[in-house]
């Protein structure tokens, strides 16, 4: 029999270690310390999310007849062509009975080109671009035109429905595609995978161990892609696309996460590496105000042509790839999606699936000479795709409908009767017109139905004294947008001043903001339309035109902070969603390690949640339950005991729940 003091011993340490276990979460910080550079077994992505936005897309296909109408546009291609060129062109291809209609605009030279396309093949290294082994397809010779004139091709291809389309090419008449184009296109990963099924190739197109189904398929790729996003280098100098795209920060980088990083992270290869020490980032303006070197119109002169450009996020991408149809919005076709600030982000066609391309020459690159095999590879067909599905898999889905909700807070109820331009009774406010180009607090305008993008100049580079000003005039470039033609007004400037709408949902915690990073805080932004800049601009004066009383928007200062709380509380409506998600996840999980991680991303959500209405003084009571929630979900992150977690966790959805109702009706 155990004496008195033995038990009295074994109850202590008993109660010292319950006592641990509860109080632990509370003694470390709010936001988990770990590095989520890698993330192998974090969920992050939703192939649930990609099967949707891939039934939507389905339907549009079949709407405009399916493969019988298939549309890939073309141009120059930071990854991949040989030299620059303004000209773009499209190809609509009928895969069923093997014909091909090209158009080609803006080649002016006195001298033919040839349209080809190519059936990429795999093999020991080979990848996206034409090798050696691929599967060649002579579309045909578009001849010399006037100066302006449009080109035009038809051709009958019966090899056409049997081969894959992988890419289209540019290249000067009698070239081949192998080393020397100089137009490129690719349809995007939901079209590759339509035609896949259509011809019964899914299995051999995509590893799905069998099986069929668009679903199994987006698994496997979502989970490959998310492994690629964050792990691989493509042989390069160390970067991922996980380096300038972190999970734990929105998938975004700014100055004050850029001062967590250590200094041998691969975001500063141009400290460390003497190849890369000049003309592949600016690091003074990198560290200060968070901004990236892009070459976007082309790498002739790196000395001087280039602008600095703030990293935009890849949150609810499948939301916003739709450009203006029929260049409404005074861009040229393609893209045929929108990426990147300035609408045109990925070179080619433009589509998501390039965009990697053109990062990877860009960002991976060992030396300045960016030779394919020596200081990067390219990514393959393969990885492409699992990139595209990883990508589209994150954050929404769809954007909210804001005129079916009810915010508890005064303050952000009339932030959002102003972001409407209606008040409660349904009357207008002339002052507030954000819904024209954020429909839904998102990044289509309402301009046109159907869920386009368009590109704006709304005079951000008229500001004067930008932070990157301050800090490092000399490398300030002026940012012409959209475009390589020069800029009319802004020397040494390419593009027509336009820039695409990112959505405003993500805002709150994904900045500082616009494309140079020029503002810091939501509310400075939204003042930002109520100021000259804005006013003078094209898109202002547009605004002003369409106005009775000629007024672009005008804001008390009121309406400003309005305004923004009611997207703070928008923001973290979006984190609070996500956050039940991942928590969700974490709670159905059986193994440890995967379910930690999707608890850590729900901790990371409520983190951003809890800050952007505490920053602002709004909300206490949701900041509390978020805390709590938070406490629940550090608790639970400790447990390996699957049953003793899921009751955790359920406290943390329960304390979610209850943020939620703090917020709205």
């Amino acid at each position: 029999m155990r004496s008195k003091r033995t038990k009295r011993c074994i109850a202590i340490a008993l109660v010292l270690v319950v006592t641990w276990m509860f109080l632990s979460p509370l003694l470390t910080s709010t936001r988990p310390t770990e590095a989520v550079r890698v993330l192998p077994e974090s969920p992050l992505g939703s192939e649930e999310m990609v099967e949707q936005l891939y039934a939507d897309w389905l339907a549009r296909h079949e709407n405009r007849g399916g493969d019988r109408r298939v549309e890939v546009g073309f141009g120059w291609s930071k990854g991949l062509s040989s030299e620059l060129s303004r000209a773009r062109g499209m190809v609509r291809f009928d895969l069923i009975s093997g014909k091909a209609t090209v158009e080609l605009r803006g080649f002016d030279e006195p001298s033919a080109v040839d349209v080809w396309i190519v059936d990429n093949r795999p093999g020991p290294g080979h990848s996206v671009r034409p090798e050696r082994g691929d599967a060649l397809l002579w579309v045909g010779t578009l001849e010399p035109g006037g100066p302006g004139a449009v080109r035009t091709l038809e051709a009958e291809l019966p090899e056409l429905p049997n081969t894959d389309v992988d890419l289209v090419v540019v290249t000067r008449h009698g070239e081949s595609p192998i080393g020397s184009g100089l137009l490129f296109g690719a349809p995007p990963l939901f079209q590759r995978m339509y035609t896949a099924q259509r011809l019964g190739r899914i299995g051999d197109w995509a590893d799905s161990g069998g099986r069929t189904g668009a679903r199994s398929v987006l698994a496997k790729l979502v989970e490959a892609g998310s492994a690629l996003f964050f792990e691989e280098t493509f042989d390069g100098n160390g970067r991922t696309c996980g380096t300038c795209h972190p999970a734990e920060n929105d998938f975004t980088i700014d100055p004050s996460f850029i001062a967590t990083l250590p200094s041998d992270d691969p975001l500063f290869v141009a400290e460390f590496l003497p190849a890369l020490a000049e003309n592949f980032e600016k690091p003074l303006l990198m560290r200060e105000v968070g901004l990236i070197l892009e070459n976007l119109d082309g790498f002739g002169d790196l000395e001087t042509r280039f602008v600095m450009r703030g990293v935009p996020h890849t949150l609810a991408l499948g939301t916003s790839l739709l450009p203006a149809p029929d260049g409404a919005d005074g861009t040229t076709l393609p893209p045929d999606e929108r990426t990147g600030w300035s609408g045109d982000g990925a070179p080619g066609s433009g589509t998501l699936r390039e965009f990697a391309i053109g990062a990877v020459r860009q960002h991976f690159t060992k030396t300045l000479a960016r030779a394919p095999g020596a200081d990067f590879r390219f990514p393959t067909d393969e990885e492409l795709d699992a990139l595209e599905a990883f990508q589209l898999s994150l954050g929404r889905d769809s954007d909210p409908d804001l005129t079916t909700l009810v915010l508890r807070g005064a303050v952000a109820r009339r932030g959002l009767e102003i972001f409407l331009a209606t008040d409660s009774e349904g009357g207008t406010v002339a002052a507030g017109k954000c819904t024209i180009c954020h429909e839904n607090g998102g990044a289509t305008a309402s301009i046109l139905p159907g869920g386009f993008n368009f590109n704006f100049d709304t005079g951000v580079e008229a500001l004067e004294d930008t932070p990157a000003e301050l800090v490092d005039e000399e490398n300030r470039r002026p940012d012409g947008g959209f475009g390589l033609d020069p800029h009319p007004d802004r020397p040494g400037a390419f593009g027509n001043g336009t820039f695409n709408t990112p959505p405003v949902i993500e805002a709150a915690d994904t900045g500082p903001f616009f494309h140079d990073n020029s503002i810091g805080t939501i509310e400075a932004a939204v003042d930002f339309y109520d100021g000259e800049a804005f006013a003078q601009s094209p898109a202002g004066q547009l605004l002003a035109a369409a106005d009775s009383g000629g007024i672009a928007i005008e804001l008390e200062v009121t309406d400003v902070e309005a305004v923004a709380a009611f997207l703070r509380v928008l923001n973290a409506l979006e984190n609070l969603r996500s956050a039940d998600v991942f928590a969700t996840r974490a709670r159905s999980t059986k193994k440890f390690s995967p379910a930690r991680a999707s608890i850590v991303r729900a901790i990371d959500d409520l983190d951003d949640a809890a800050e952007v209405l505490r920053s602002a003084g709004l909300h206490a009571g949701a900041v509390r339950a978020i805390e709590r929630a938070i406490f629940e979900l550090r608790c639970a992150a400790k447990l390996s005991h699957r049953h003793a977690r899921g009751k955790r966790i359920d406290r943390a959805l329960e304390r979610i729940a209850e943020a939620r109702g703090e917020l709205i009706e």
